[in-house]
């Protein structure tokens, strides 16, 4: 794929909020991740060890075959269930303890993978696989159109995403703070009236290639520590390679996750022949800014709009968001370097610059911060932007990729160990 490089202008220091958001993430999670390790350690090893035996084996990517009444609709086509009907799919809550609400989500529209639930049980000290069924959502809704059909096809009977909620003081309310999905894309969000907007991923390959590999979330142990965390432990999965998740979650009006994987490669990475082969990735949608029709003030789209990279020598680079400006030039490709932390924000909070969108609430869609990188390989930060003449293309992506060539691990003490905060903020 031919790229145009974008040339990054450096400005000004790292501003104290956000200075402030990564040192209290930083406090908060590391605090957290201790307190909580001796009580998860032997799960989250015997994840490791299943990803490592993944690995070892042949890829099997276990795509769900189409089920068009279920999945997006294509073109005109009012057969299959977009965005809006899907979200009438509420199911019964799995979990309820009066602090942390869960909701398990069906297949349908995008949510097409696989994903394994299991939730734990206190009177037991063990977890539970949450089971599918039919009954637990409403696939009779009335503004389903045309109505599904009854019984629903075989294919599409199983779950795919998990929503987590957070019972909210002054006040009380119980708002939705994390949405992950078998899709491998996760959305979180602080405290309203912040709401998602761009997307994080569990891991990247070949981003924007037409054989990218979409890594996949195939397990998910989901277990309330406390009023202020929630852990969570998981199996990820895809061609480049096989990791184990783990992650604590705290909810705020800038809600934070701590994230550690330990990934174990299938083959060996040669990085002259991998463009972008990482552990996380940002997605988001950059349709139409002030620049694209200076005429109408108020015809802004873009879930974010600018791009921000900080250096732990105190440098701070900052670029606006831009697509080609016409749909066959090349994606715009720059590589940042080993960035400290970044960020896809979404400056303009002003309403009425997105007037024509209204009902979709741009001006209050969550930026995205990330901090406290470690990481046992090399890595640089990349950002993506391609051409799109639509509101729901994800056409912008901040991935990052691993900079030195790594060999399959040996063994389960092996492998590659990343871990960062992500915090969803104003």
């Amino acid at each position: 794929m031919t790229t145009t490089i974008a040339n990054p202008q450096t400005t000004v220091p790292l501003p104290p909020t956000v200075g402030w958001l990564r040192r209290l993430a930083s406090s908060w999670l590391y605090a957290l991740v201790l307190g909580t390790h001796a009580a998860t350690a032997t799960t989250f090893s015997s994840l490791a060890q299943e990803a490592f035996d993944r690995s070892r084996l042949p890829w099997d990517p276990a795509s769900p075959a189409p089920v068009v009444e279920i999945d997006p609709p294509e073109g005109n086509d009012s057969l299959g269930l977009d965005f809006v009907e899907y979200g009438r799919l509420t199911g019964k809550l799995l979990h309820d303890d009066s602090v942390w609400w869960l909701r398990a989500k069906p297949r349908g529209n995008f949510e097409k993978d696989s994903l394994e639930i299991w939730m734990y049980q206190p009177e037991s000290e063990s977890y539970a696989p949450v089971a599918y069924s039919a009954k637990d959502f409403d696939y009779g809704h009335p503004e389903i159109q045309p109505p599904l059909p009854d019984p629903l096809p075989a294919a599409a009977r199983y779950l795919s995403a998990v929503d987590i909620g957070f019972q909210r003081g002054n006040p009380i309310s119980w708002p939705q703070i994390l949405h992950l999905g078998g899709n491998g894309y996760g959305r979180l969000t602080g405290f309203p009236p912040l709401e998602f907007g761009t997307s994080f991923r569990l891991g990247v390959h070949g981003v924007g290639q037409p054989s990218e590999d979409f890594v996949k979330l195939r397990k998910l142990y989901l277990q309330p520590i406390n009023q202020r965390a929630f852990r969570l432990l998981g199996l990820v999965d895809c061609e480049a390679y096989a990791a184990a998740l783990a992650a604590t979650l705290q909810p705020g009006a800038a809600s934070t996750l701590r994230v550690t994987l330990h990934i174990f490669l299938r083959k060996p990475l040669r990085v002259a022949d991998e463009p972008s082969l990482g552990p996380l990735g940002l997605s988001s949608m950059f349709w139409k800014d002030s620049r694209a029709t200076p005429d109408d003030s108020e015809d802004e789209a873009h879930d974010a709009d600018r791009f921000i990279a900080w250096y732990s020598d105190g440098r701070r680079i900052e670029q606006p968001l831009a697509i080609p400006v016409d749909p066959a030039d090349p994606p715009l490709l720059a590589d940042f370097g080993k960035v400290a932390d970044f960020a896809l924000i979404q400056s303009n909070r002003d309403p009425a610059r997105y007037r024509r969108y209204a009902p979709v609430d741009y001006a209050n869609r969550v930026s995205l911060l990330i901090s406290d990188i470690v990481s046992s390989l090399p890595y640089t930060v990349g950002l993506w932007q391609s051409y799109t003449d639509y509101e729901g293309a994800d056409n912008i992506a901040v991935f990052v990729r691993f900079d030195e060539d790594a060999d399959p691990p040996a063994s389960v003490d092996d492998g590659i160990v990343f871990s960062y905060t992500l915090t969803a903020y104003r």
